[in-house]
């Protein structure tokens, strides 16, 4: 499936919050947050509403919200929102495809002319439309979700801990004739790309905190990390739009772990997977995180899915209820994930 690009975004000058009612109200920020702000970002705040994190926007004077989902390549907006939110959907001939296989419904695309989230303002925003979820409710009105392509795109800082989002501003690029930014190292000084320097003092202010920080890379337009289940080396697609944790059956033969057989019936995009069964297990390690007392869901994922067979291979997904938990903090310009055990 191929979408349109986006061409441009603008950021307001000024750090007013949205609330789930859609009015302005000031935030009290953290030591983060406001060194964020003083950079130049700008932000929205996040309303949690069950496992799921919701950003309120405004998508062409239309208000709405959309799920927070780095397991989605792309921003996707539900089939039946289209008209609610101002869209004209241009069909089709790319079939739905999620987690759990191929569906027979097809995508369409549009674009989000103005799309507005605290005092952010994004413009021509490509978006992908996808058949309503059964699971409707749990999702409580969702028009659709965020995904990782916009949330890379536009240098997102995303605080599950704080439950705020927020945007890095344009920066000129050293190719366009800027003077580059440069930091004294060991061998020297040397240049830095835009926006490093606040990764750089980000990471130091979250260390300090007792955050550890886990490496991402994006491959084939997903999140994952490396990890370490029952001993076995693997990785796993970072999915906060996933409910619970799921390990591929496979996988989870390999790694000898067990599961309790349930009643339960996952729902990805496009597809269902039944035969879920629930596993616990000593210990799940990401990057040198570790979470105790480890637990999943255990089901049969979609081969092209999960890159099986390939070097891109993951072994499932990690989902938000460990994230939550373990007050999960991204920088997508650093791609870096900052993960902190429950304070007591």
């Amino acid at each position: 499936m191929r979408l349109l690009r986006s061409r441009e975004s603008v950021f307001a000058a000024t750090i007013l919050l949205l609330t789930a009612s859609m009015a302005r109200c000031a935030v009290t920020l953290d030591a983060l947050g406001l060194y964020l702000t003083k950079n130049g970002y700008g932000g929205a705040q996040l309303v949690r509403v069950g496992n799921f994190y919701h950003l309120p926007i405004n998508s062409n004077g239309k208000p709405a919200n959309l799920i927070i989902d780095t397991g989605a390549p792309a921003t996707l907006i539900f089939r039946p929102s289209v008209k609610a939110l101002g869209l004209d959907e241009l069909k089709t001939n790319a079939q739905v495809t999620g987690v759990f296989g191929q569906s027979r419904e097809f995508y369409g695309t549009a674009v989000i002319k103005s799309l507005s989230a605290g005092n952010c303002m994004f413009t021509n925003v490509p978006v992908a439309i996808i058949p309503p979820l059964s699971a409707g409710r749990r999702y409580a009105d969702s028009r659709g979700v965020l995904g990782l392509r916009e949330l890379n795109k536009f240098g997102a800082v995303l605080d599950l801990f704080h439950r705020l989002i927020y945007f890095r501003p344009p920066r000129p690029s050293f190719d366009a004739g800027h003077t580059a930014r440069l930091i004294r190292t060991t061998t020297g000084w040397k240049p830095i790309a835009p926006g490093a320097e606040v990764s750089q003092m980000m990471r130091s202010m979250l260390t300090e905190q007792g955050w550890t920080a886990v490496p991402f890379s994006i491959v084939r337009r997903h999140l994952r990390v490396p990890a370490t289940i029952n001993g076995v080396s693997c990785y796993l697609m970072v999915d906060t739009g996933a409910y619970l944790t799921i390990l591929d059956a496979d996988f989870a033969q390999r790694a000898r772990i067990g599961g309790v057989p349930t009643h339960i019936s996952a729902e990805g995009i496009g597809k269902f997977s039944r035969d879920i069964s629930l596993a616990v297990f000593p210990s799940l390690r990401v990057g040198s995180y570790e979470i105790k007392k480890g637990s999943a869901t255990v089901g049969v994922l979609d081969s092209e899915a999960i890159g099986r067979g390939t070097d891109s291979e993951v072994a499932g997904l990690l989902g938000i209820e460990h994230l939550a938990v373990n007050s999960a903090i991204f920088d997508f310009v650093s791609r870096t994930m900052y993960l902190r055990p429950p304070q007591r």
